[in-house]
């Protein structure tokens, strides 16, 4: 059942992209303040999340868990949920836009990257609390 909503997360994610790239053409990029503000925070999204998979990579999922306390767990939920349109912000909303801000690029690029996001999710979900949530080391 895992691999059905790992695939079905391929096309939400294109759809999804679709439209908020859609939106941030031509409404927000219009907008000054509004354009600056969520590009400042989108670069922090995309900071905190490479600086995770940097303490993923160097300490696993366990160890991190572990250092950082619960938090962890949840600064990680919010980095899947925010990273995606993070990731559109970044290319569409630059100041002097180039090759990566076009639609038929950003997109794709977006897709591929809710497609890392939601594997993420998975191996971290799965490490901390096991494939039913009941294992696992911070399993109930």
């Amino acid at each position: 059942m895992e691999l059905f909503g790992i695939l079905l997360s391929v096309p939400a994610a294109f759809v999804a992209s679709t439209i908020y790239i859609f939106l941030l053409n031509n409404f927000v990029a219009r907008m000054e303040s509004l354009r600056r503000a969520m590009l400042l925070v989108s670069a922090g999204v995309l900071i905190a999340f490479a600086l995770e998979v940097l303490v993923l990579l160097f300490w696993g999922t366990v160890r991190s868990r572990t250092v950082f306390g619960p938090g962890f767990y949840v600064i990680h939920v919010i980095l899947f949920f925010f990273g995606t349109p993070a990731l559109a912000n970044v290319l569409v909303l630059r100041q002097r836009p180039g090759y990566l801000a076009r639609w038929y690029i950003a997109i794709p690029l977006c897709t591929v990257f809710a497609f890392f996001l939601v594997l993420m999710q998975y191996g971290v979900s799965e490490a901390l609390y096991g494939i039913d949530g009941q294992g696992g080391p911070f399993g109930k």
